[in-house]
């Protein structure tokens, strides 16, 4: 008796530690209809790269982030003569996928908003909102020909078809609008009332918008031309890139490219730009590779934030083209629930 009372007492013992673990690690969801951020990551988290240094090459001192609501690994490659960097993410709710403005670093600035045409470093805005990791946005401060609708906020529509949209609703999926073709002139990107229309109808599920494009890849393959034009993007120059993509339900990917700024790299054009994220989509995701990935502001611009070593110091760095730091107006980002 004495030891079936002990083997209870056990088990008892058992539940009661589970139950606690299980109560520990309930997640909770981010507000997705304000600025408000989720706590600071953890340094522990971080997992530094343990490969060797290589002379002459840039070195990313962090590769990746684990804890229990996201995971992230950052991955370096090389495609027509150019280094490119992409982060792989993997988040446990929409939530978890933000945006902010650069006046989230002013100080002294209380209500901080999309409104506000405030820029600084990226590194800087991704601290200010304890971002895991984050990618530069559409730098959606030049307000000509642009829609801006961020974390269920409809801030502007001056849509005028000289940009393609994306439409990141609130389970965290990716869809874009797109205009009528017009063969003789290019493609003609959404117009206001395309976007009004748009809005009327799917305001209730939608999260983000950003205003840049083009699409690059659909369903895995890349839709860009090697001929294709477009003059607001630069689309035939060699220059610095950036890209964000969804690969799956909550796993995305954020691309950035390097420029001819850095010596052996020679740039991409948004065709060849386009092919590297195919590539890359494919290697993360091998049966269905990007479900859609779309262009956002490059150029010097083109940022992608994570933590890692910075004058000896652990702290956010530009992980590509770090001698090259141009300010950004915003941020898309991935936040952890784990507080």
């Amino acid at each position: 008796m004495k030891l079936k009372k002990i083997a209870a007492l056990l088990l008892m013992m058992v539940l009661a530690l589970t139950m606690t673990v299980q109560a520990e690690t309930v997640l909770e969801p981010l507000p997705m209809d304000d600025l408000s951020f989720g706590a600071k990551p953890k340094d522990e988290n971080y997992i530094a790269n343990t490969a060797e240094k290589v002379k002459n090459q840039e070195y990313i001192s962090h590769i990746g982030y684990e804890d229990e609501s996201i995971s992230v690994r950052i991955y370096k490659d090389r495609y027509a003569d150019t280094d490119y960097v992409y982060a792989h993410v993997k988040i446990s709710h929409p939530s978890q996928l933000r945006s902010a403005p650069a006046s989230m670093d002013s100080e002294g600035l209380k209500n901080p908003s999309f409104r506000q045409s405030s820029k600084t470093r990226g590194r800087l805005i991704a601290d200010a909102v304890n971002a895991v990791v984050s990618l530069n946005g559409d730098f959606h401060i030049k307000t000509d020909g642009k829609v801006t609708f961020r974390m269920g906020t409809q801030v502007r529509n001056n849509a005028d078809g000289r940009y393609d949209l994306l439409i990141i609703d609130k389970n965290g999926d990716f869809s874009h609008l797109s205009g009528n073709k017009d063969k003789k002139n290019g493609p003609l990107f959404p117009l206001k009332a395309d976007y009004t229309a748009y809005f009327e109808a799917n305001q209730e599920n939608m999260y983000q918008v950003f205003c840049f494009g083009p699409v690059l890849v659909e369903n895995g393959v890349s839709v860009i031309d090697e001929k294709y034009l477009n003059k607001s993007i630069g689309s035939q120059n060699a220059a610095q890139r950036a890209a964000v993509c969804q690969l799956g339900p909550l796993e995305y990917m954020l691309v950035a490219s390097y420029g001819n700024q850095t010596k052996g790299n020679k740039g991409m054009t948004i065709f060849e730009f386009a092919q590297a994220c195919e590539m890359a989509g494919r290697a993360l995701n091998p049966e269905n590779g990007c479900l859609l990935a779309f262009n956002l502001d490059g150029g010097n611009s083109t940022t992608l934030n994570f933590k890692g070593i910075r004058n000896n110091k652990f702290s956010y760095v530009k992980v590509n083209c770090p001698d090259i730091e141009r300010q950004l107006s915003d941020i898309i980002y991935f936040a952890t629930l784990v507080k």
